[in-house]
């Protein structure tokens, strides 16, 4: 998603890889909503504490938090940064499902996010 937003177009390569079904209907959705404002981001998003569960071999569970403190949405058309002050929704808990396609790909095919969450929060 990340790539997608920083180089404004929904068709990168590796949006439909490591993405499938719902997480990538939600992906496309998310980014688009940059996109349509004109926006992008800068700065730096710190990715820890993950945590994954295997269910047999070909299916996974995988939580994690990201740092968004440092991360700050910039307009493309106007070069304005807004640098908001961090607080607890800086802090994002992920829940993703992740499933291998038949290359033997790792694919998120459902994500949900819980912006504010304690458990990310330093």
């Amino acid at each position: 998603m990340d790539e997608a937003i920083l180089t404004g177009s929904t068709s990168t390569k590796a949006l439909g890889f490591y993405n499938t079904g719902k997480a990538l209907n939600a992906s496309i959705t998310f980014i688009n909503g940059y996109l349509s404002k004109k926006d992008t981001w800068i700065g730096e998003t710190r990715f820890f504490d993950r945590k994954v569960t295997l269910s047999g071999a070909e299916k996974a569970y995988v939580t994690y938090c990201s740092d968004e403190s440092k991360s700050f949405i910039k307009n493309r058309t106007t070069g304005k940064v807004d640098r908001t002050p961090t607080t607890s929704d800086s802090y994002v808990l992920y829940h993703a499902v992740l499933a291998k396609n038949a290359d033997g790909v790792w694919q998120t095919s459902d994500i949900v996010s819980n912006r504010g969450d304690q458990a990310c929060q330093r």
